[in-house]
């Protein structure tokens, strides 16, 4: 009773799945889901007119004596038939569906992308995620595109095996017998074989995934020098060599069942209705004289269109079991709700931010874990500039992912302008930011591109923010100038900027946006000492009360936010902050935090000898 239960539920799932991706693809592109259709039940259509109708309808003329006339007539209307439909397949084969596939890919592209865009910055530090990530997106243009073709040979191939067995039992009732075999190997064994396939899929992603990643590293240029310079392609090439053993040890795992269910699946599908029909026709026709020659080769005709129509239709209903789970999958996945959606609406924010406040924060990246920042209290007013310093691992690059909101904190509440940032609408709040990332990427497009990201930026801006981050006479050098490609990934004549060269760019980034908060986190740690100083120079002169670019719409002025490991660029700023182990362990200027003697004067006065040090091998040089 309860497997009866089960599969009920299955079956019913399956149905939902697939009239759901149909609805999805109906969206997506119309007319490739109606003339699959259309192309379906001509291709039947045609062969059980010709097997069920014609063979009979010509040889009965003939035996009939009416002569060759007639028949040649009946054989000519069908050429001309068959011909349309021949050409209306052919067009759809090879025009349509080639144009369809780009379309349907692009669709499906677009809803995934958009999805995965809209997900948690938790979800790309979660494995589970990219291995659900992962299984929708293979070959999921393919899978839909195959759900089409499914869903329509079930609706059409019903009707053409109803109507086959009409014309098979008019015949001889007996024939049924040997029909039935290609449904129990399509049913029984191919059902199965479906199932230990998907079964050898889930095993198996995960070993995929590392396959695919080192893959990505071997080909990749971020990787090409560390390969080249130390031994680590071996400790990859082992990698590899344990994910295809996984691999291989999960398809061993199933082998002997694999096999034996393939054998059924072969030996029932074909073997026993080919053979059987045409062995118990011929006696019938040949021994007994039973059965007219007519209807011999209707039978043996008919027999091999009815049996190929069971395969596919057999077939189809197991891949869409199949796909169902697939489908199930994706709908999982597009129906998965982000803690943080970044699309989510609310308060849309003043243009100006008068304060930020960070009210006793705590935080842990996931339930259950050690925190990495403990009780968090700070204000930062407006025209106000302010340092965040302390060792590696401190916290500081996570309490700047807080404050863009990529997470939430797990206690305590960030405010700006007074009002709780989970009360802002999520795009409308993160434009008050502009960011320099200590990991800036830059993206295989045009100089301008990677400046501006995709917003409208006026020449003047674009030049005047390439100046303040020391990069404009390198960028004026280059052939084409702002417009050149970055990367070599897709244009040969692309360029290679040093690493010095691509952080200048990611602050120019945010020199470029009229954001009442600037974020500048260790802008400065590709550069060399003068790079350095220029950089830090450029970021504090923008930033100093009575600069043009401090002054914004409306009067008010901006907040800076620089997180740097060099104390001697932070001392002249309005606040310095000190993270110790995920604490806030001192807050004050400069004057303050060295007369206190404690973390920030220790740290000071290493680095000041460190300094000193080096000024002075730099005699002997």
């Amino acid at each position: 009773m309860k497997t009866r239960t089960k599969r009920s539920i299955h079956a019913g799932r399956t149905v939902k799945n697939n009239l759901y991706i149909m609805g999805f693809a109906l969206r997506i592109c119309p007319r490739r889901v109606i003339l699959t259709g259309v192309s379906q039940a001509l291709t039947q259509f045609e062969s059980l007119y010709f097997s069920g109708y014609f063979i009979k309808k010509v040889l009965s003329l003939i035996e009939e004596g009416s002569g060759l006339r007639e028949p040649a007539a009946f054989s000519l209307f069908t050429a001309a038939l068959c011909g349309l439909i021949f050409l209306f397949n052919g067009w759809f084969e090879n025009v349509l569906v080639p144009v369809t596939d780009v379309t349907i890919y692009q669709g499906l592209c677009h809803t995934l992308y958009k999805k995965a865009s809209n997900a948690d910055l938790a979800c790309f530090e979660d494995s589970d995620f990219y291995n659900r990530y992962m299984m929708v997106m293979a070959d999921s243009d393919k899978r839909l595109i195959q759900t089409i073709n499914n869903v329509w040979q079930i609706l059409i191939g019903t009707g053409a095996v109803t109507a086959s067995w009409v014309m098979m039992l008019r015949i001889d009732r007996r024939v049924i017998l040997f029909a039935l075999a290609p449904i129990i190997g399509n049913f029984v064994f191919a059902g199965a074989l479906n199932k230990l396939s998907w079964k050898i899929y889930e095993e198996s992603v995960i070993f995929r995934r590392i396959a695919d990643y080192v893959n990505r590293v071997i080909h990749l240029a971020d990787y090409a020098k560390e390969l080249r310079m130390t031994d680590i392609f071996h400790v990859m090439e082992k990698k590899q060599a344990h994910a295809r053993a996984g691999i291989t040890g999960t398809m061993d795992k199933y082998l002997v069942k694999n096999v034996l269910l393939g054998w059924g699946y072969l030996y029932f599908t074909f073997v026993v209705i080919f053979e059987g029909v045409i062995f118990y026709g011929a006696f019938r026709t040949m021994v007994s004289k039973t059965m007219s020659l007519s209807d011999f080769a209707v039978l043996t005709t008919l027999m091999s269109s009815v049996s190929w129509i069971l395969i596919g239709y057999a077939r189809a209903l197991m891949e869409s079991m199949k796909n169902s789970l697939f489908i199930q999958n994706l709908r999982d996945f597009l129906a998965s709700e982000p803690a943080i959606p970044e699309d989510s609406d609310g308060i849309l924010p003043q243009g100006r931010v008068r304060s930020i406040e960070f009210r006793d924060v705590s935080f842990s990246y996931k339930p259950g874990q050690r925190k990495v920042l403990h009780h968090i209290s700070f204000t930062l007013r407006e025209n106000e500039t302010c340092a965040l310093v302390g060792y590696n691992g401190a916290g500081k690059s996570t309490l700047v992912k807080l404050l863009l909101r990529f997470y939430d904190p797990t206690e305590g509440e960030i405010l700006v302008n007074g009002i709780n940032i989970r009360e802002y609408n999520l795009r409308a709040y993160r434009h008050l930011f502009a960011a320099a990332f200590q990991d800036g990427k830059i993206f295989a497009r045009s100089i301008r591109d990677n400046l501006t990201m995709g917003r409208e930026c006026g020449e003047e801006v674009i030049t005047s923010a390439l100046s303040k981050a020391g990069i404009l006479s390198t960028v004026e050098g280059l052939p084409g100038g702002r417009a050149a490609s970055l990367t070599r990934e897709f244009d040969p004549e692309g360029v290679v900027l040093s690493g010095g060269q691509y952080q200048k760019l990611a602050a120019a980034r945010a020199f470029s946006q009229d954001s009442p908060v600037h974020i500048f986190d260790e802008p400065s740690s590709a550069l060399d000492p003068i790079a350095e100083h220029a950089l830090m120079e450029s970021i504090k002169r923008c930033h100093a009360p009575g600069s043009g670019a401090q002054e914004q719409e409306g009067g008010g002025g901006k907040i800076l936010l620089l997180i740097s490991h060099r104390l001697s660029s932070v001392q002249d700023l309005d606040k310095i902050l000190v993270l110790k182990d995920g604490r806030l362990s001192e807050q004050g200027t400069h004057s303050e935090l060295t007369a206190a003697d404690g973390e920030y004067a220790r740290l000071y006065r290493m680095q000041a000898q460190q300094y000193r040090r080096e000024a002075a091998f730099s005699l002997y040089d």
